[in-house]
């Protein structure tokens, strides 16, 4: 059982799940890449332009996949309007196949919780811990899998219930967003409608939380792509890239979205992707 799209343009696997927006995505010995999301798993190859999707259908694909994967969004169009200079542009070009996936508000929301002062195989091993201990088996190809637990399915955890995943100082937050989400002081359709500083606030209220994640949960779980997540990295950036746009200025996010407009998001991305892929640490930009 398979969908395949063809003709598609801007977009890589590589790029899309390996640019540390998701954490549930896996690439194959065949190139191909594997994942759970929305409560199923499946397969996605991408080749000469044509997407092909398996265990799954037409009917699905529209009524997912398509907005998961942002099908709709010119990207093309995006790219060249954030190419404002030289190194704009080559930041565009290197992370090219970049999409911002529409993910699970709810599972982002953990998953940045996890992601504080943490690397990526790390936080992807206590994230798929966390879907062992708590989520339902799915199956594709007799090889068992996890989707991730709602927050009615965590109802009345506590902090020593965590303890098998390993995630330490960040269990007692997991357990104050699930709590909240319960009595739905945290509202997550909210999250998708209220202005930018309303939505943030919300979020911030969990504990655990700060702008940074705040941020990458508003952009990669809430299709927002307003918000300009600030990391260490950065502000480095910012601050040696575009001096003049920042001088003076506290709130870097405030900065990145007046630089880069309503796709600042998307922006802080390609530069992100461009500095790994290009080996560039903090010292390169001194």
């Amino acid at each position: 059982m398979q969908y395949t799209l063809e003709n598609l343009n801007s977009f890589n696997p590589v790029h899309t799940f390996d640019c540390g927006q998701c954490f549930r995505w896996n690439k194959n010995n065949d190139g191909s890449f594997t994942g759970v999301a929305h409560g199923r798993v499946i397969k996605v190859s991408y080749t000469n332009n044509n997407f092909t999707l398996y265990n799954t259908n037409l009917q699905e694909f529209n009524l997912i996949w398509s907005k998961y994967f942002d099908i709709d969004r010119d990207y093309d169009g995006i790219r060249e309007s954030l190419a404002i200079d030289d190194t704009m542009r080559r930041a565009t070009d290197c992370g090219s196949g970049i999409r911002i996936l529409r993910q699970d508000t709810w599972e982002t929301i953990v998953s940045f919780i996890i992601s504080a002062s943490n690397n990526i195989p790390r936080i992807k091993q206590i994230v798929e811990s966390f879907c062992r201990l708590y989520g339902k088996k799915i199956y594709m190809d007799s090889k068992e899998y996890y989707t991730f637990p709602s927050p009615q399915d965590l109802f009345g955890i506590e902090e020593g219930d965590l303890a098998p995943i390993k995630s330490g100082f960040r269990a007692k937050y997991i357990v104050d967003a699930v709590k909240k989400a319960n009595d739905k002081s945290l509202d997550f359709a909210a999250l998708e409608t209220e202005d930018i500083t309303t939505a943030r606030n919300m979020l911030l209220e969990v504990k655990g939380i700060g702008n940074k994640v705040a941020d990458c949960i508003l952009l990669f779980g809430c299709g927002r792509f307003d918000v300009f997540p600030v990391d260490t990295w950065i502000k480095k950036a910012m601050t040696a890239l575009y001096p003049a746009e920042v001088e003076g200025v506290k709130n870097l996010a405030e900065a990145g979205e007046k630089l880069f407009g309503k796709y600042c998001g998307l922006a802080q991305q390609y530069l992100f992707y461009y500095a790994r892929e290009n080996k560039l640490t903090l010292e390169d930009f001194n």
